[in-house]
């Protein structure tokens, strides 16, 4: 929604990777996403971090590629809000 409304406020950050290490964006869409066993539950932060500690040592597109199957799986068929994943990944060292 970057860019929907006039007024939005925009505050540039940095963030410094260590060689190999990779900076996670996701969408509400990941965390909030309902299934599971009874199909009403929430995915969440804590699974999200659970999954991702999983996925260690993985390239970028791997990592993502693990995530969206793990999300795709918890919501068993059902259609929800869009989900959206982007890794970026500093060059390892050399």
């Amino acid at each position: 929604m970057l860019g929907a409304f006039k007024d939005t406020v925009l505050v540039p950050a940095s963030v410094d990777l260590a060689p190999g290490e990779v900076c996670l964006l996701y969408s509400d869409g990941i965390t909030e996403a309902f299934g599971g066993p009874t199909g009403k539950e929430m995915y969440g932060a804590q699974r999200l971090k659970a999954a991702l500690a999983g996925c260690a040592g993985m390239p970028a597109a791997a990592l993502v590629e693990r995530l969206e199957q793990i999300s795709t799986d918890w919501l068993g068929g059902d259609v929800q809000d869009d989900r959206a994943l982007l890794a970026v990944q500093a060059r390892p060292a050399r």
